[in-house]
């Protein structure tokens, strides 16, 4: 994502891309001119404007007064893996329009919530909420976007039993490990976007719950055999930051691993 803030007017162009670009204006009132494709396209772009321009085109803008514009690049393969998953096409059908200027509610609300990613400092959850978010992004750009007007395809009901055990498998043994979407989606053989909805309906939950809970049912069993510091313990199940890992812990225990430790640490030890 990019993030352009203009103290005055101006003028921008680009060369034909290999990606699609979609922007959102954050702030700003302003006249703007857009070229693409041979058309101009005059209008007043207010914060909410969202704009799509299409790869392989030249494009050009001018504007008249300050404002800030949040610009979001979308690699081919992304839009190529939503389209697997939600339409009922070849992935070489999925075509965007050259959307000079539209209100989207859900696209303003997702490049918001990349902006306050951006904005946060950095923390182990950020990895997982950046690629949900360019997930969701994708998929709702291929459905409601794609010029082909394409139908959607109903999901799944379920997954194979054996690919989700193998997941599970896969995720009580490597706790310690950094665990994302994209290598559980590997194991079972299917796209990120059908593994995560797929998972849900199979399990019950998302992965990334199913993933959290197994570490937390973890880290209890370690805390109750005991001798081991609690610092170690958060590492055993995947979690670098300890401050983080109290935090997560007390979410879904009740209570914080040391006031756990106290109350049943050691416990197959006592006489």
């Amino acid at each position: 994502m990019d993030w352009h803030d203009w103290k005055s007017d101006g003028y921008a162009s680009s060369p034909a891309l290999d990606h699609d670009v979609v922007a959102l204006r954050i702030s700003g009132t302003v006249r703007l001119m857009q070229a693409r494709d041979g058309k101009t396209h005059p209008s007043i772009a207010m914060p909410g404007n969202v704009t799509l321009d299409p790869r392989g085109m030249e494009s050009k803008w001018s504007w008249d007064k300050p404002g800030a514009v949040a610009i979001v690049r979308i690699p081919p393969t992304l839009l190529l893996d939503a389209a697997e998953s939600a339409l009922k096409a070849p992935p070489a059908a999925i075509e965007l329009p050259n959307c000079f200027g539209r209100k989207d509610v859900f696209v303003e609300r997702i490049i918001t919530l990349f902006l306050d990613e951006l904005r946060a400092p950095p923390h182990p959850a950020q990895t997982y909420i950046t690629q949900a978010l360019s997930s969701a992004l994708a998929c709702h750009i291929v459905c409601r976007f794609n010029s082909q007007g394409l139908p959607v395809q109903p999901v799944p009901v379920d997954m194979h039993t054996r690919a989700v055990q193998r997941v599970k498998d896969y995720i009580q043994e490597n706790l310690e490990q950094h665990i994302t979407l994209d290598t559980l989606a590997s194991l079972a053989n299917v796209s990120r976007f059908h593994f995560a909805r797929m998972f849900r309906q199979s399990a019950g939950v998302s992965a990334m719950t199913f993933l959290e809970r197994a570490r937390m049912a973890r880290a209890q069993a370690l805390i109750r055999v005991g001798g081991i510091p609690l610092a170690q313990v958060a590492m055993l199940v995947g979690y670098a930051d300890q401050s983080y890992f109290t935090r997560r812990f007390r979410l879904h225990v009740g209570v914080t691993p040391a006031a756990y430790a106290r109350e049943f640490g050691g416990r197959r030890r006592r006489p």
